[in-house]
């Protein structure tokens, strides 16, 4: 089992370095404003990613499959995987005619995204990147098909895939928006098919199966879910396009580092763990989920220390790779990433905790509790966007440790319970705030080429680390990151 979740992790690292690789590119190769407007219209297609790909498709299906005959999975999985081609094109079909209005819908009125022609270059973006979503929903499909068997190096070559065709188009298009579009486009159809070849004699069956309608009913209430979590979207960027220029790039651009430490210390594990998860149930499942935790929580303290500490001077050596970033650029980039720093324990925590609802079939019960999570973090944007990027981010830190808090009363309920938790995450959360704010406070300004940027950001994480293991050392949870089986 370890060997898969270090398989995964390793996949997940190799495909979040390329990821930042991508957004240094594409912070060098384009002006602030054109920037904002394609992470404007690249968010139409990610609102309805959760339910027709990663999120739903993969919680919903992998259950199903471990519960079926080999033979009987095979059958499903092809009549499932047609049955979700149809629905992406007709999403796509309505998208395309409906996105000056999704547009019209994200763009704050007194954004420079409306101003003439480049309102109009977000509408066009919008449209090049719409099918990316049918792209990223066959690769999702795909992979839980894989993951089902625990066979998990497909899953960790898609992301590689769409990464290099992106970085590609973009280096060999420099400043071209239509290419910059195209770029996510072909990535996401690239990723489903570099999977293909794994799944022998796979194709799409136009047929109705029985296992469909418990599919459809695991995946009716992610539903409820993503409309909430996209009305969170909604709000978020209808406040970043109320910045000035450059706002909307600093913070999708902190979001990278944030998912790749996220992906890294708790999806990929959460994946890996998952199939075993869907066979266990109370204190079974209890203690698997408090043997990763114990791992994992120190390595979630620590990078959130980084993160915190060194966020200016990470995001000139990230993202001025190529080009020096806008003094705006990163400005903004360090404030919603010193923010993501606090938010990165109680998110992994619930990334896990989330995983146990689905496997033991608690969908119900993880959606609605996901909702109040995602309620508060979007009355939190709300009320803190006009304190600036960084109080904008704190909301989700704070609903992240509401929905810990929900969580883990959620699966006492069921029977799993995870007794030693509720002291551990105070102690790696303060360990974590009390090694990065030093640096938080110390770095006024920072250098904008990565270059400048390199001897100070290693010097000053080294300082971090050693303050935050002796934290850990000192508050009894170091010997976790030791700790066998």
């Amino acid at each position: 089992m370890l060997s898969k979740v270090l398989l995964v992790m390793g996949g997940t690292l190799a495909s979040r370095v390329l990821g930042l690789l991508r957004q240094s590119v594409f912070n060098a190769l384009y002006p602030d404003l054109l920037k904002d407007a394609f992470n404007v219209a690249y968010r139409i297609p990610n609102l309805l990613r959760e339910l027709l790909a990663e999120g739903a498709v993969q919680n919903a299906l992998i259950p199903i499959l471990k519960s079926l005959s080999p033979e009987e999975a095979r059958v499903f999985a092809r009549r499932f995987g047609a049955l979700l081609f149809g629905v992406n094109l007709l999403v796509l079909g309505l998208g395309y005619l409906l996105a000056p209005w999704a547009v019209d819908l994200l763009v704050a009125q007194e954004s420079a995204l409306r101003a003439p022609g480049v309102y109009e270059e977000v509408v066009r973006l919008a449209r090049l990147v719409l099918p990316f979503l049918l792209g990223i929903s066959m690769a999702a499909l795909f992979s839980a098909l894989l993951q089902a068997e625990e066979r998990f190096l497909p899953f960790a070559l898609g992301p590689l895939a769409f990464n290099l065709v992106a970085i590609l188009l973009m280096a060999l298009f420099p400043g071209d928006p239509t290419c910059l579009g195209l770029s996510v486009a072909l990535g996401g159809m690239v990723q489903a098919l570099v999977q293909l070849p794994f799944l022998k004699g796979y194709g799409l069956e136009w047929r109705w199966h029985p296992a469909l309608a418990l599919a459809l009913w695991r995946i009716g209430p992610f539903a409820f879910t993503t409309g909430l979590r996209q009305f969170l979207n909604l709000v978020l960027v209808y406040l970043l396009t109320r910045y000035p220029p450059a706002a909307v790039t600093g913070f999708y651009n902190a979001e990278i580092i944030f998912q790749m430490a996220l992906g890294l210390l708790a999806t990929s594990p959460a994946i890996a763990l998952f199939p075993r998860m869907s066979e266990l149930k109370g204190e079974r499942l209890s203690a698997l989920l408090m043997g990763a935790l114990r791992r994992l929580l120190p390595l979630l303290g620590l990078v959130g220390a980084g993160m915190l500490a060194l966020a200016p001077l990470g995001a000139a050596l990230l993202f001025g790779l190529f080009a020096p970033l806008s003094p705006e650029n990163l400005d903004y980039t360090a404030q919603a990433l010193s923010a993501f720093g606090l938010a990165l324990i109680p998110w992994g925590v619930n990334t896990l905790l989330l995983r146990g609802f689905y496997a033991l079939g608690r969908v119900k019960e993880a959606v609605g509790l996901s909702g109040l999570v995602f309620l508060s973090n979007t009355l939190g944007y709300w009320f803190l966007a006009p304190y600036g990027l960084f109080a904008l981010n704190l909301a989700t830190a704070l609903a992240g440790y509401l929905g810990l808090g929900l969580y883990l009363l959620g699966l006492r309920r069921e029977g799993v319970a995870l007794p030693g938790l509720p002291r551990l995450v105070p102690k790696v959360a303060l360990a974590g705030a009390l090694a990065g704010l030093p640096g938080l406070l110390f770095w006024e300004e920072a250098p904008l080429r990565a270059q400048e940027a390199l001897l100070p950001f290693l010097l000053w994480g080294l300082l971090t680390l050693g303050f935050y293991l002796g934290l850990a050392w000192a508050l009894g949870f170091g010997r976790g990151l030791l700790r066998r089986g």
